[in-house]
């Protein structure tokens, strides 16, 4: 479970930070150009590398905490 949750975030994670870039008016630039970012892109910067990912670990968690390892050995009967 662990393994596909993990998959997971590493697939999304990139285009969510992307997405969260976009929204915040990031302006990208060509070897040599320079480009003055706005403040919209700094906080989506710092949001992309904080929040973000703490927003994906929290579901990732809430999602691992439904599997739990023992729930053949809680059946009645056992195992």
């Amino acid at each position: 479970m662990w393994t596909a949750t993990e998959a997971t975030g590493a697939a999304a994670g990139p285009y969510l930070y992307s997405a969260a870039l976009a929204l915040g008016g990031y302006a990208a630039a060509r070897a040599g150009e320079e480009v003055t970012q706005s403040g919209g892109a700094h906080t989506a910067i710092l949001l992309g590398f904080t929040l973000l990912p703490a927003l994906l670990m929290a579901a990732a968690l809430a999602v691992q905490s439904c599997y739990r390892l023992d729930a053949e050995l809680t059946r009645p009967g056992g195992v």
